[in-house]
């Protein structure tokens, strides 16, 4: 683990390595490796792979069709396209263009790319065949595909960015995360803050050319530039995993251990829903979420590093660390490389180890603020209160609440404010709630993550206005219109009135501990009208805690499953024998357990006359097997020479040197036989 340089009363600083602040942009870290290792495979995506080179030589085609189209040095483009070998493509392209990349997820809706293309003003949208086609709206960006950039990009010479102006202080990327008013809001990330932070956590992780890692975080969560760009940065190789290959839970880890995968860069729900170890992994990376305990028992292995990490998307990516060992607790550990955190009261007093405070954090990595958003940037980034030395001339205040052990690491104890993260994303609930009371006939709403039979979803407290009839499906299919999924409450809960505290605010501990009714009660859940439909019925009603499942319901929409809860459905279907094989895409494409069951069924009849595969074994016959034991029995002689053979040559050499020549025939077979036991046992 990485060592601090210094460590006080609620203060801890992160070693010191001046080497790491370079001069140097994004892009221009990858096409050093390029440069560097040519042919090395770069990114492998289903069948396909790309070499350094070719890979530079594709984005540098991005580069110069979007000048064309009027992209300048320091604008933003949009970024929207399904998992594919192109999106890397064009995210690569688009950086060398000069410009800064917003990404969005693939399932983000189309209101809400409009809003944030609209804040940053920009003036593309990069897109494929699949996002395109969800486009229902007119976006205040040019929608253009990253093949057809690809197609028109020819000719002219590589765009150079520092030629047109380009620094290290220009933006990078930007990341819309949610906002208490309803409007997200952009953190803009500087080259000069990325660029440290790749080289500052590889110190720590220790990634190599060598490595295979693995890639499979939405490029809309910030944790993406680690798994993309720490493998750039060393010329490592990327494997880039598809949509259907994510939601093959089960079958993932022998796909990454075939593949030779040997960094897995990751949240801890995915990493607890693989269902065995993957022995070619010598560096795990955690991050995102909390770490739970049981992450050590079933993940830590002799040559093999597990990191836990922290880090607000303010602070680029990851602030601390820690490494996970077999015998220590889980903590978000110390400082990376040249970053400083601070523990403070509410009167921004610096707090003793053991006392809970806020976290103040200080480093290269800590963003210029908020894009177009003066009150929140001066609100959330302080100027430094405590001097030193004007290394961290500004403090990020990340609303999370945490101490100092006795040991000098940090212990996460959760959020001081209405922020909370899900399956890696951040959000502000008091973004939800706003879009909720915006719907008519909601007087009032708030939402509180909750952890129900073990699973984490978010659940929507709503006091309909008076004379108002609670419609669940309408109010869910209107938040899908103007919010990515995750962020979709899973359970909507009507009330009366919503629990106080004497302040006057929702008391959300209350709400977090209240019983949840059913949408419909137990007696009116339906029956199956088959034994598919009642065993599918069995694996999704643990999904789905506190509401009947309807045979008719749309696993997504209406239940308000997501990705992890359709891939751990999955699981327990192939759990059961007597069905028939479900695939992901079977979910996705048919929705509801009544079409799913009736594809099996078409399943189980199509395959009613094929004969099942005969797996029984008969033993050989007794004498063909004691035939077997006398071959090996005559083998044994020649086997036991061949173990023995190199070191009793070294023995008779000696003795023929030291006893006149003469080696009696039992000190040989006394010496291989020893040497015999302690090689075969």
């Amino acid at each position: 683990m990485h060592a601090i340089v210094g460590r006080g009363a609620g203060k801890l600083v992160g070693a010191v390595e001046p080497s790491l602040l370079r001069d140097e942009l994004l892009g221009e870290i990858f096409e050093a490796s390029a440069r560097r290792t040519p042919d090395r495979i770069a990114i492998i995506f289903g069948a396909e792979r790309v070499t350094y080179a070719e890979l530079d030589a594709r984005a540098d085609k991005v580069a110069r069709a979007l000048r064309a189209r009027g992209v300048s040095a320091g604008d933003f483009v949009g970024l929207w396209m399904s998992r594919s070998l192109d999106l890397h493509v064009a995210l690569l392209g688009i950086l060398k263009a000069g410009a800064a990349y917003i990404p969005f997820d693939a399932d983000a809706p189309p209101e809400r790319i409009g809003e944030c293309l609209a804040d940053c003003a920009a003036k593309v949208l990069v897109v494929d065949d699949a996002t395109r086609a969800k486009l229902d709206r007119e976006l205040p960006a040019d929608a253009v595909s990253c093949r057809d950039l690809i197609a028109v990009g020819t000719g002219a010479p590589p765009v150079d960015p520092r030629a047109d102006g380009v620094t290290p202080a220009s933006p990078a990327y930007a990341i819309y995360t949610s906002g208490s008013t309803g409007k997200p809001k952009g953190i803009v990330i500087a080259h000069s803050n990325i660029c440290h932070y790749l080289r500052s956590s590889n110190l720590v992780y220790g990634m190599a050319a060598d490595d295979v890692s693995f890639q499979g975080a939405s490029v809309a969560f910030d944790l993406s530039l680690e798994e993309i760009f720490v493998p750039y940065l060393v010329g490592a190789t990327l494997w880039v995993a598809s949509a259907q290959v994510l939601g093959e839970v089960e079958a993932l880890p022998a796909l990454m251990a075939q593949a030779g995968i040997t960094v897995l860069d990751t949240v801890p729900t995915l990493l607890a829903m693989l269902p065995q170890d993957i022995p070619s992994l010598r560096i795990i990376i955690l991050g995102g979420e909390a770490c739970p305990p049981a992450v050590r028992q079933r993940w830590c292995r002799p040559g093999r590093k597990v990191f836990n990490s922290y880090g607000p998307t303010e602070a680029t990516v990851v602030a601390t660390v820690d490494e996970v060992t077999p015998d220590e607790a889980v903590t978000i550990g110390v400082p990376i490389p040249n970053y400083t955190c601070y523990v403070v009261d509410e009167e921004m007093r610096i707090v003793g180890p053991g006392t809970e405070g806020e976290l103040l954090i200080g480093g290269p990595g800590v963003a210029a603020g908020y894009l177009g958003r003066p009150e929140l940037t001066a609100e959330k980034f302080i100027a430094n209160p405590f001097g030193g030395d004007g290394s961290d001339p500004v403090l990020y205040r990340s609303g999370d609440a945490v101490s100092i052990s006795e040991k000098g690491k940090i212990l996460f104890h959760g959020r001081i404010d209405d922020q909370v993260k899900l399956r890696g994303f951040r959000l502000e609930l008091g973004e939800i709630e706003a879009r909720l009371c915006d719907l008519p006939g909601i007087s009032q709403a708030t939402v509180v993550l909750r952890r129900d039979d073990g699973i984490d979803r978010l659940v929507a407290f709503v006091v309909p206005d008076a004379g108002s009839t609670f419609d669940r499906g309408a109010v869910r299919a209107a938040l899908k219109e103007t919010l990515p999924p995750y962020m979709v409450p899973s359970h909507f809960e009507e009330m009366a009135s919503l629990p106080r505290l004497t302040s006057g605010k929702a008391d959300r501990k209350a709400l977090k501990a209240a019983p949840l009714t059913l949408v419909a009660s137990a007696e009116e859940q339906e029956e199956p009208q088959s034994t598919t439909e009642a065993a599918l019925l069995a694996a999704a009603k643990p999904l789905f805690p506190g509401q009947s499942v309807g045979f008719e319901a749309d696993f997504f929409a209406d239940l308000g499953g997501h990705s992890l809860l359709a891939a751990t459905f999955l699981a327990g279907v192939r759990a059961n024998p007597d069905l028939p094989s479900i695939t992901l895409e079977d979910v996705y494409s048919l929705r509801t357990l009544r079409a799913i069951a009736a594809r099996l069924d078409e399943r189980r009849q199509a395959n009613a006359g094929k004969p099942a595969r005969d797996l029984s074994f008969a033993p050989p016959p007794l004498r063909r097997r004691l035939l077997c034991g006398l071959a090996q029995l005559a083998c044994m002689p020649v086997l036991l020479l061949a173990l023995t053979g190199p070191w009793l040559t070294i023995y008779v050499i000696y003795e023929l040197i030291t006893s006149d020549g003469v080696i009696e025939l039992r000190e040989v077979l006394m010496m291989m036989g020893i040497y015999a036991l302690v090689v075969l046992r």
